[in-house]
């Protein structure tokens, strides 16, 4: 579980984030009531940037009417991805001829 690089991640910025509080309290003076109203709006922040993003994911969904080039990519046998609908070139695309 610790070499799940988003666990090691979560892990040191959470110890960064506990040591940056600690050495404002300790040495800065800030008063712990001010971190503790930091800390409230940040997750307010946070639950308010989760709940614009599922409000507006299917909005964005619904005007995006372009495919995607990434919807348009179709593996080959070989493994190679390649455009679908994009099979019947002129020659092998694979030769280049050079002057």
């Amino acid at each position: 579980m610790l070499k799940d690089p988003l666990v090691r991640r979560l892990i040191s910025s959470s110890a960064f984030a506990g040591a940056f509080v600690w050495v404002a309290v300790r040495f800065f003076k800030v008063d712990t009531e001010v971190v503790w109203v930091l800390f409230g709006l940040s997750f307010i922040f946070v639950g308010i940037l989760i709940v614009m993003g599922l409000v507006l994911a299917p909005a964005v969904g619904l005007f995006r009417r372009k495919s995607s080039l990434l919807s348009k990519l179709d593996a080959s046998p070989d493994g190679s991805p390649e455009l679908a609908g994009q099979e019947d070139w002129p020659g092998d695309p694979q030769t280049i001829d050079n002057p």
